[in-house]
């Protein structure tokens, strides 16, 4: 791997999407282009990654957007703004969420206590500790009052929580899958399969709910990714297909879902990647790795270095971490407990 590219300073990275990645810097949060340019500079207090072309960002405790630029695209004036999902995004004034367009337009007005995402043309709003469901033009499509959470919508169903379990309904609000599964989250209904909990076991069903995998794993990926699914067992991670059969052994410490023909796992404490064969096609000897997004991976190794890698492991991107003010004063204080060692060994000896 050739580290020697001139580093990017840094205190926290995140990967890329929509084209860009939102670093952290002590001056404040701001965004890399994949060729390692500093696209928007780092002057806002908060930021949320790109979605839809736009990024939600903070400054002075407002909120508002901006474009690949850094252009303020809709203003810095909100309370607290989401990211745009489905062409509509949260925003919030006195406590309260509506939404609006990316002309910054308030299309749904500020009714709701908490709000979801968008998705398929339908999100999950909350009033009064109670989930209900509304369309893109704020009318009503599920009551309030029956369910506690909404989830996403994906392939017309989405999961909810209705009196301490968990299931599915439709986009009419139909019980599609019975509420008979735990309500500490599920994974997305794709390619006809859901990964859901049950007595915290994890296992698959189909969209008429019949298992196909069973409940027997202690820990499991949201959702199928290149027809595979990481999962653990007994301490252990592996991959299944959607038949259950193990594909990729149960050897590795943690594993995270295929992305873009590689899967970040661990051996020990070190992380590397693996194809669909099991075999590393990046070494393991990284402290912190982030899945592949957009043809490159974010990899941390101890210290200060950082890296943005292609699927050969080859450096895009290098990163160095800036030290902030804690950052020195704990080396101040690993300095002077080294001395102190020295010293005392010294006396011993003397």
């Amino acid at each position: 791997m050739n580290t020697d590219k001139k580093p990017i300073s840094y205190s926290y990275a995140f990967s890329f999407m929509d084209g860009m990645a939102h670093i952290i810097r002590k001056s404040g949060t701001g965004f890399i282009n994949k060729y390692g340019e500093l696209a928007v500079p780092c002057i806002y207090e908060m930021a949320y990654s790109y979605f839809d072309g736009l990024a939600m960002v903070q400054k002075d405790k407002k909120n508002g957007f901006i474009d690949k630029a850094g252009n303020v695209a809709i203003p810095i004036e909100y309370e607290n703004a989401d990211a745009f999902a489905d062409g509509l995004a949260g925003v919030s004034e006195n406590g309260k969420w509506g939404f609006i367009d990316k002309q910054g337009k308030l299309v749904i007005p500020y009714l709701y206590d908490g709000v979801n995402w968008f998705s398929e043309g339908l999100c999950g709003v909350f009033k009064d500790g109670k989930a209900g469901v509304i369309d893109k033009q704020g009318n009503e499509v599920i009551a309030f009052g029956i369910y506690e959470e909404v989830m996403d919508f994906n392939n017309g169903l989405a999961y909810a929580c209705k009196d301490g379990h968990g299931g599915y309904i439709d986009r009419s609000g139909n019980e599609v899958i019975p509420f008979v599964y735990d309500c500490k989250g599920s994974g997305l209904f794709k390619e006809g399969l859901i990964c859901i909990s049950k007595e915290n076991k994890w296992g698959v069903l189909d969209k008429d709910g019949r298992e196909v995998i069973p409940f027997i794993y202690d820990d499991m990926a949201v959702e199928f990714s290149e027809e595979l699914l990481a999962v653990g067992k007994d301490g252990k991670y592996g991959c299944i297909d959607k038949q259950g059969n193990t594909v990729i052994p149960f050897i590795y410490d943690d594993l995270r879902n295929f992305s873009e023909g590689r899967a970040a796992a661990r051996m020990g404490n070190v992380w590397g990647f693996i194809n669909n064969e099991n075999k590393a096609v990046v070494p393991f000897a990284f402290e912190t790795v982030y899945s592949y997004s957009e043809g490159l991976a974010l990899v941390m190794q101890k210290g200060r270095n950082a890296y943005f890698i292609d699927k050969n492991g080859e450096v895009n991107i290098a990163l160095k971490r800036s030290y902030n003010i804690l950052d020195y004063v704990k080396l101040g204080f690993l300095g002077l407990a080294a001395a102190a060692l020295i010293f005392m060994l010294i006396r011993a000896l003397v």
